[in-house]
């Protein structure tokens, strides 16, 4: 370990500050504490050490070893810009989802450049019984694993040119998932194929093994798609309010007497300037909770990101921004509103 450390010491420092490059940034910029790149350091640490703790590494090959020193500050530096992106409203939605689409996928096709280079060990690599325990299987695995990585890379990249995000998260896990289980497969049918050709002898297979990596890799698939496309609205009229019960956030509710203005926009004023979450919840699919721009200063917003209209309400002075999942369930709130605010000063925009 003392001679990989030695020998590697200029790429543990640089990698080490390009993770902590975008905390470095937003606090200079912005004043945030980005804490998610802290995290990053802790996790390219760890797995720097384990992979310097297998002796086997002491010959890797020194380009794929390299690789292992960047691929945390990559995800560091498009995990920081998505970040902000976001928290700004930089570029919108689309340019948001194009940068995370396009800057995982080319994340997957360098990896998959590199995964042919990899010699037999133990923590780097496709990990599975049948390539840990023959070269023969171990290159071939790694050499197919190649191409199914740099494929699913493209297919991600393809998948953020899709405007509906929900395609975009389906074709990205369906990637994700090929490139977790498609080696896996290929090299316990190479497997078999040594077995017939008596190359080597048969072994056991643990079940719980594949099972345990099965369900991880559902997991994974699972929490991605509720962190990219979690959260629904629905407003709930009263005699004397209305609601925004929201999944994923807490509820609004406003007294129709208080509000001043109803405007309704069918291109929100909002979409193409720079602003920030202040504190709310927000993903693919929907913004909840405080925002601030320049536009309508500190204000509330519940809205679907795919729906480009919305309903502009001035409750007590304070600004509201909320919309439906379409162009035609925006429109019904305004009208429904309009009708139930009745005396107040009601105004469209259209």
């Amino acid at each position: 370990m003392k001679k990989l450390i030695a020998a590697n010491k200029g790429r543990l420092v640089a990698s080490s500050v390009l993770i902590l490059f975008p905390t470095f940034a937003m606090w200079i910029l912005e004043g945030w504490l980005y804490v998610y790149s802290l995290f990053l350091l802790v996790l390219h640490w760890a797995c720097i050490l384990l992979i310097f703790r297998d002796r086997a590494n002491e010959n890797q090959n020194k380009k794929a070893l390299g690789m292992c020193f960047w691929i945390v500050p990559i995800l560091s530096l498009l995990s920081g810009s998505i970040y902000y992106m976001a928290q700004t409203k930089t570029g919108g939605v689309t340019a948001i989802v194009l940068c995370m689409y396009f800057g995982f996928g080319l994340l997957f096709v360098g990896v998959g450049n590199y995964l042919p280079k990899l010699r037999r060990n133990s923590t780097v690599g496709i990990r599975v019984k049948w390539a840990l325990e023959n070269n023969e299987n171990w290159r071939a695995t790694h050499r197919f694993g190649g191409k199914v990585w740099v494929a699913c890379g493209f297919l991600c990249m393809i998948s953020g040119l899709f405007i509906n995000s929900s395609v975009s998260a389906f074709l990205s896990i369906a990637a994700i998932l090929t490139a977790a289980f498609l080696p896996m497969l290929y090299s316990y049918c190479f497997y078999r194929k040594q077995v017939r050709e008596g190359k080597v002898s048969k072994g056991k297979i643990n079940p719980w093994g594949i099972a345990a990596g099965v369900v991880a890799a559902l997991g994974f698939a699972g929490f991605m798609a509720w962190a990219l496309l979690s959260g629904d609205m629905q407003i709930l009229y009263g005699a004397e309010n209305f609601t925004v019960d929201a999944s994923g956030w807490g509820d609004l509710t406003i007294e129709y007497q208080d509000i001043e203005k109803i405007e309704y926009q069918p291109q929100d004023a909002s979409a193409s300037v720079s602003g920030s979450r202040t504190n709310g919840f927000g993903n693919l699919r929907v913004s909840m909770g405080a925002f601030e721009n320049e536009i309508y200063g500190d204000y509330t917003r519940y809205t679907y990101n795919d729906c480009p209209s919305c309903v502009v309400l001035t409750v007590k002075g304070e600004t509201v921004v909320i919309n439906g999942e379409t162009d035609g369930d925006t429109r019904a709130i305004y009208e429904a509103l309009a009708e139930k605010a009745g005396g107040n000063d009601s105004e469209s925009f259209s």
